[in-house]
């Protein structure tokens, strides 16, 4: 049982449930703790990524490196109830996780761990096999745009090439096939991000994740999401070509944003993959991959600014105009949403 919804800190002069948007520099974390709920033979685990201190009733109960587990029966004959837990750490807490761990005894007479539930897992499990399955079906119905969507050379290449993708209207079925599965790409890459980095990104505790159905249902919600942004864009950037006459440059913006969010999710999920094969549970890396993320968008702004100089007659000012309205502000937007 995860005790985190429980955290408390001292603030004019009472004690008020944590929050990591207002309280992340905090360097003591309380917990009210009733012994008497809980199964025999219960363990209280806490876990962090630095050295912290235990206190029980404001008395010093253990100092440890990263971990500390206690058993409540044995601790509960040692102090009555109630409890008052004080966690500290000196520089505040960049991790920390507070869970009851029961266990029970089997007809065999064998004390049992209960394992925590693998939800998450599964669902992660079950959204790779979904997204495998559709990037079959759209490899084997309509390879040519594949391969061009999945073409990162071309992302990240200056002189753009004539390809299959600008010779297709941006509003047929096929394209909106693509739109689709990248946006549900994006979705779940930042579903995952959000639930193992959520102690460092502030618009994690908007998708909460606690069980299966949960889980599909915010990263429908985060694809939805996504997939909403990709038809702003569209309609944005088709007001903003007519404005600025740059009309013929809008598919090579559009069809290389699906090419960007396509690259995202690749490097996101096997980033997430290292992080899985490599066991970190601390929230940090996850923080910083969405960083990564964040750096990738303001490069793009400059790599999209020399493809369309190559392709533009208008000076460089008007073309500057054109890229604050298109591409610097919608991603300055965007990433104050993000850490928001």
């Amino acid at each position: 049982m995860d005790l985190e919804k429980n955290w408390k800190v001292y603030q004019d002069q009472s004690l008020v449930p944590y929050s990591i948007r207002s309280h992340s520099s905090a360097e003591v974390i309380y917990l009210q703790v009733d012994p008497g709920k809980y199964q025999p033979n219960s363990r209280l685990r806490i876990k962090s990524s630095q050295p912290l201190s235990v206190y029980l009733n404001y008395k010093l109960l253990r100092h440890a490196s990263s971990w500390i587990e206690l058993n409540i029966d044995s601790l509960r004959d040692q102090v009555p109830p109630p409890w008052l837990l004080s966690i500290y750490q000196h520089n505040g807490f960049s991790w920390l996780k507070t869970e009851v761990v029961s266990s029970h005894a089997d007809h065999a007479g064998i004390d049992v761990t209960l394992r925590p539930s693998n939800y998450y897992l599964d669902f992660s499990i079950i959204v790779a096999f979904i997204l495998l399955i559709y990037f079959i079906a759209l490899m084997r119905t309509t390879p040519r745009l594949t391969f061009d969507y999945f073409n990162f050379v071309r992302l990240f290449s200056i002189q753009e090439r004539e390809d299959s993708l600008l010779n297709s209207r941006i509003s047929s079925s096929a394209n909106i096939l693509y739109y689709t599965f990248s946006s549900i790409s994006v979705g779940f890459a930042l579903l995952t991000i959000f639930h193992f980095g959520s102690d460092h990104i502030s618009i994690a505790e908007s998708f909460v994740i606690d069980s299966l159905g949960i889980a599909f249902w915010q990263w429908l919600k985060l694809s939805a999401f996504v997939f909403g942004a990709l038809v702003f864009r569209l309609i944005l950037l088709s007001t903003l070509g007519s404005l600025f006459s740059f009309r013929d440059v809008i598919a090579v913006q559009f069809y290389n944003s699906i090419r960007l969010g396509f690259f995202v999710s690749v490097v996101s999920f096997l980033a997430c993959l290292g992080f899985f094969i490599g066991r970190v549970q601390s929230p940090g890396p996850y923080g910083s991959l969405l960083g990564v993320i964040v750096l990738v968008l303001v490069f793009w702004v400059v790599l999209v600014g020399l493809k369309l100089l190559r392709r533009s007659s208008f000076r460089f000012f008007h073309l500057f105009s054109y890229l604050c309205a298109s591409e610097l502000i919608p991603i300055v937007i965007l990433v104050k949403v993000l850490n928001s």
